[in-house]
Formats: C-alpha cells, structure tokens, sequence
C-alpha cells in the first residue's frame, strides 16, 4: 500500500503515552538507521536517514518526558516521516526481520519489538558497516564507535533510559519458543537480504537467547 498523500499533523500526537511515544519513536528511529546500514543503501535516502537519526537523538527523550511539548512532538514527526522516506527506495534489514516474529506469536507491539531488537542488530552489523555505525551512534548523542560490544552497550542504555523494554521474558516469550521464532525470522529473505551482514538462523537464534 503506497500513499498518494501524507499530511503530518505532530500536533495529533499531543499527550500520547509515554510507552507508545517511545515505542513509535524507537520504530521511526529503525526505519533510518536500517536504511543507513543497508546493502541497497543510497546517497540521496542517506540524507534523510541520518537526519532522521539526529531528530529522534534530539526529541524522543523530550517526547517521552513531556508528552505536550509541541516542539519536541513535531521534531519526532519529522523524524518519522524521513523514516518513511527510506522505507520505498531502500527499506528496512536485519533489524526488523528478528522483531516480526514477536508481534506474530506474542502481539508485541512493532515499536516495542523493533526497540528490544534494536541494539542486538546494530551491534551485530557494526564488522560490516563500522563507518556508518560510528555515525549512527554519533547522531543519537552517543561515544561514537564500531566496536560491537560498546556499540550495544550504548545503544542498550540509551532505550532502558528511554524506558523501553528489553527482555523478552517480559513480554511473556517462551525460550522452547526461540528456535522456531529464528526459523521464522531467517524466511523474512525480503528483509534480511537488505543486511549488510548475513544473518544465519543461530545467530537470530543467538540474538533471542540474549535478549531473553
């Protein structure tokens, strides 16, 4: 389904829960930073990818804190759109993939999927797009780096401040459930075979067991 029209209206999102603020906000963050770090990634959608970055680093926290601050709103609705941008000629990898599993089988949120998955990815993508990842933590406000542990760790901490949750025992998933989640993640090939890294079904089954 492809709109003929989008008309942005942040003002909409004025008093938005915190938990489905930072949710979203994390799920328009993803958008950008799998579209920066895809195979098929593209110098005119890079522009809005990591200007999409940069927005959700400045306004997702100050959306979640004060969820009437009309600044803070219309900067996080911004970053969705260009989020949006990169979805047609680019879209979204690896990261979205090993989310899809947990809303078919537990009815997780997207967003809060995305926003538990988001860390695990990005740090497991970093060997093959260290440059870009550098630049991705550097746009959020974090210690720029390519080293996978300090990647997620950086990137961990900034969605536990957020609030996010990330543990998958949290939402009530099952570790028997684990191998057949990565059973379905590894077949999602429209997505996966957008990642700058190939992602096997133990290391998706790896990334789960970590998360759990």
């Amino acid at each position: 389904m492809l709109a003929d029209l989008a008309v942005v209206d942040s003002d909409l999102a004025l008093g938005m829960p915190r938990a489905i603020t930072v949710a979203t906000g994390v799920d328009a963050l993803a958008h950008c930073v799998e579209a920066f770090t895809n195979k098929k990634a593209h110098p005119f959608i890079d522009l809005y990818a990591l200007e999409g970055i940069r927005l959700a680093g400045r306004w997702l926290a100050k959306a979640a804190d004060n969820g009437h601050d009309p600044e803070a709103r219309a900067g996080m609705a911004l970053s969705s759109l260009y989020g949006g941008y990169c979805l047609g000629p680019v879209n979204t990898a690896g990261g979205h993939a090993v989310s899809y599993p947990l809303g078919a089988r537990y009815h997780v949120a997207h967003g809060a999927a995305n926003a538990l998955i988001f860390p695990h990815v990005l740090a497991f993508n970093a060997p093959a797009t260290p440059e870009r990842t550098a630049a991705i933590l550097e746009a959020l406000g974090l210690p720029a780096s390519s080293e996978p542990s300090k990647v997620f760790a950086a990137a961990h901490d900034w969605c536990v401040k957020l609030g996010c949750q990330m543990r998958l025992s949290t939402f009530g998933v099952l570790a028997a459930d684990l191998p057949a989640m990565a059973d379905e993640a590894h077949a999602i090939r429209r997505l996966l075979d957008n990642n700058p890294r190939d992602l096997s079904k133990a290391d998706i089954l790896s990334i789960y067991r970590a998360a759990f």
